[in-house]
């Protein structure tokens, strides 16, 4: 017998194994070849386009592929599998949605903000994607987890950040949690986003504002 250890052979990688939503993305191409930036942007926008369309049951490789007029090889080469596709697209979402204007007083970026959030599910691609990802929360909770993550944590942190201005201004109690007061805020506008078209839905954003600021807005010293 050959005194040559017999080599074993090689195993696959244990990548494939992880939980969804935590395999990071592919590592770049191999000898040093540099990636696309617009072939990464254009298989992210037709997994988006996807998404809003065919919703997480729908959701393949080859239907992103298909979109993207490439090969799955192409996709493989960057992505994990479909979480990460999935991952991939919902950071394009988020540097999609607008910015909020910077004129004007705080008061009247959040109601921009909150005019934004309630925008009906069907007139936007993202509010689309919401609806596909919040319908599937129940079976795939860790797509709304990433979904919470990626898209809606940024634009609340925002909120929070315009309350933070609310208060320098001196509309808003120093005293209040702003956290608390974001979601508050956000509540109403999701509800008005899904029940868009019907007269419950007829709310002015103002509205909304004004009885959050109830609660939130400066208190007169007591005595006066």
């Amino acid at each position: 017998m050959s005194s040559c250890a017999r080599r074993k052979s090689p195993t696959r990688s244990n990548s494939l194994r992880r939980s969804p939503m935590t395999v990071a993305r592919a590592e770049s191409p191999a000898r040093g070849r540099p990636r696309d930036a617009a072939l990464d942007r254009r298989i992210a926008e037709a997994a988006l386009d996807v998404l809003a369309g065919s919703g997480i049951a729908g959701f393949t490789i080859e239907a992103v592929a298909q979109r993207a007029g490439v090969g799955k090889a192409a996709i493989y080469r960057r992505y994990s599998g479909r979480d990460d596709v999935v991952a991939a697209a919902l950071d394009q979402m988020h540097d999609d949605l607008p910015t909020v204007a910077a004129e004007g007083t705080a008061r009247d970026r959040l109601k921009a903000s909150l005019d934004f959030i309630r925008t009906p599910m069907t007139q936007t691609r993202g509010g689309r994607v919401m609806a596909h990802v919040i319908s599937a929360g129940a079976q795939h909770p860790d797509f709304l987890a990433v979904f919470y993550e990626r898209v809606l944590r940024p634009r609340r942190g925002a909120l929070v950040s315009i309350l933070r201005e609310g208060v320098a201004e001196g509309w808003v109690d120093p005293a209040a949690d702003l956290d608390a007061a974001a979601t508050v805020l956000v509540g109403p506008m999701i509800f008005l986003k899904v029940w868009h078209g019907t007269p419950v839905a007829q709310i002015d954003t103002d509205q909304v504002i004004d009885l959050a600021l109830r609660g939130i807005g400066v208190r007169p010293a007591s005595g006066s």
